[in-house]
């Protein structure tokens, strides 16, 4: 019998099929560069695995090969880093909420690999918060990249979005205790004289008047992550509405 799937010598016929059906997505495997013409996002790197460690592996490869990788990235063909292991038996509840913050300022398409039926409450939670994907879905496209890599392994993410907001993820690769991260704006790299809320993504908290000086610390689990969702409230050089 072989595989399910179809051939070089068959992707048309097979294609107007799967059209005629309805189906949602193909998967194909081995593009390579016929792909640039026709796909919307292709797999980079190994198959990721039930583990953290496998987390950590695709992360890396991303990340060394970031200036490669996010000029490509925007609306219509995306980067892929493989599927969301949330729900599994891999990763611990910090981990999972690393994965899905870590995917999502990478602009990943998030597609779940997981049993729905047997999912806990919390993790539905992390794959369901609104905000979370509303940051996946933005429609600039941009796909965030490293910042910052800090000789205590706290490791920054940011990912330009509409409005000049901005997705931040502060991620602990420690394995030790919670790591109190102390930073600023500015030393973010953020520049003007502009006020700006932080929304915690997973909490929801809010941290309101922060200027580019204002130095602010977050509490990050060891695989953790505190994620914001960073936004202006008004430039300080105009007039108050």
């Amino acid at each position: 019998m072989g595989y399910p799937g179809t051939t070089l010598d068959k992707v048309n016929q097979d294609a107007q099929t799967f059209a005629q059906w309805k189906v949602d997505m193909l998967k194909l495997d081995g593009c390579y560069s016929l792909l640039a013409d026709t796909c919307n996002l292709w797999r980079n790197y190994d198959d990721i695995q039930d583990s953290w460690r496998s987390v950590l592996s695709i992360l890396d490869w991303f990340v060394d090969h970031q200036d490669i990788l996010q000029p490509v990235a925007g609306p219509g063909h995306w980067n892929d880093p493989d599927m969301l292991l949330i729900g599994n038996f891999g990763l611990s509840f910090d981990q999972a909420q690393a994965q899905m913050a870590l995917w999502t300022v990478l602009a990943a398409p998030l597609f779940m690999s997981t049993d729905l039926r047997a999912m806990s409450a919390r993790n539905m939670d992390i794959l369901q918060n609104p905000l979370m994907i509303k940051i996946n879905q933005d429609p600039l496209g941009i796909q965030g990249r490293r910042i910052l890599k800090e000789k205590s392994y706290i490791e920054v993410y940011m990912r330009p979005l509409v409005g000049y907001s901005y997705a931040l993820v502060f991620f602990s690769r420690r394995t030790d205790m919670p790591y109190h991260y102390r930073s600023s704006l500015a030393q973010l790299n953020f520049t003007g004289s502009g006020l700006h809320e932080a929304q915690n993504v997973y909490t929801g908290d809010v941290i309101s008047g922060l200027r580019t000086e204002t130095n602010f610390t977050v509490v990050i689990n060891p695989s953790g992550v505190v994620m914001w969702y960073l936004y202006p409230v008004r430039n300080l050089g105009s007039p108050q509405q």
